[in-house]
């Protein structure tokens, strides 16, 4: 459609919509048009009237308005409205899927979420080779963009792939190819590339905890070597502490862990999971009062994770506080079970 037909066209739209602003199919085409043309201010504000139109199924519109306002470099609109649109669902068409996942990650990751960013991410690229079925893996690993978000979100580097130094290219793209196999559960494949990844960079922030993180599986004790190896080279990582303090509490060497786990709550005191660490070291030595109190805290950082209220339940049945411990036992329950109906609902 020529230039001069579209502006014609969304000053017909936007004349229709205003004399019948429920006109759900009108705002919708008036966002595509403007989002289409760049007019992206236009584009969220029609997409804006889109969801309040249309009841029924306005995941897309949500979906685009998030698009829209990511754009617009609106981030945190952007996110909300991108996740609203997941959980509502986004349509049949695997293209603006695919879009609507990946900014989504990105955005995560940017925020300082890498672990959602990273499920976000392996969406699309599960998604994507199945859509291929005769080179899965080339649709994949092809796809440069998708390859940076992955490096970018397992390196745990809190940017936006157009904001990407240009001497980190190199090892993000490597770490992301990498990544993009472990979606695509080719761990054979992955593990080589780790490998080779953290002898090319030894001294890269973030090598050595992706491999660590990808060794918990394959082979624990290289792991706690990796974590170890991560805080020589960035002495303030807090996830690679809290990774040895629950590896730690894994293999009963409680003292071992509670080290990790303190560093962590000293320097990261809103990370609940680190108090969760902590709590259940604590626990594991027998100071239930002091495993109780780590508890506590975690469960109020963070009053949605079943894990933090499940922990607590145990360290209050220890401590004899069991009317306590079995309210946290229902929240945990009942926290389990929304997570359970979300994921079959995703």
């Amino acid at each position: 459609m020529a230039a001069h037909r579209l502006t014609e066209a969304m000053r017909l739209y936007g004349l229709a919509v205003r004399r019948q602003p429920t006109w759900a199919e009108g705002w919708w085409h008036l966002g595509t048009l403007s989002f289409e043309t760049g007019r992206f201010t236009e584009a969220s504000d029609a997409f804006l009237h889109f969801v309040k139109a249309n009841r029924k199924e306005p995941g897309p519109g949500f979906g685009m308005l998030g698009l829209s306002d990511f754009h617009l470099k609106h981030y945190h609109r952007a996110l909300a409205a991108l996740e609203r649109g997941r959980e509502l669902g986004l349509g049949t068409d695997p293209d603006f899927v695919h879009s609507v996942l990946y900014y989504d990650g990105i955005l995560f990751n940017f925020f300082g979420q890498p672990e959602i960013a990273l499920k976000r991410l392996a969406l699309v690229a599960v998604q994507m080779a199945a859509e291929n079925p005769k080179e899965p893996e080339q649709a994949v690993l092809g796809n440069g963009d998708l390859l940076d978000a992955f490096g970018l979100a397992a390196l745990r580097i809190p940017k936006l792939p157009s904001g990407l130094d240009a001497m980190k290219e190199p090892v993000v793209r490597e770490a992301g190819h990498a990544q993009a196999l472990i979606a695509l559960q080719d761990f054979v494949k992955a593990g080589a590339e780790l490998k080779e990844l953290v002898a090319l960079y030894p001294t890269e922030p973030g090598v050595h905890y992706m491999y660590g993180v990808y060794l918990l599986k394959e082979d624990p004790p290289l792991a706690i070597g990796q974590f170890r190896r991560e805080l020589q080279v960035s002495p303030s990582n807090v996830v690679a502490r809290i990774q040895l303090a629950l590896e730690f509490l894994r293999l009963g060497e409680y003292n071992h862990g509670l080290k990790y786990a303190q560093e962590a709550v000293a320097q990261a005191p809103d990370n609940f999971i680190g108090h969760v660490a902590c709590g259940r070291l604590w626990l594991g030595l027998g100071k239930t009062d002091l495993a109780v109190k780590q508890l506590r805290i975690a469960v109020k950082l963070a009053p949605g994770s079943p894990d933090a209220h499940f922990a607590l339940s145990e360290a209050l049945s220890q401590a004899g506080l069991n009317a306590e411990a079995a309210r946290e036992r229902a929240a945990f329950k009942r926290l389990k079970a929304l997570g359970n109906g979300a994921h079959q609902q995703h």
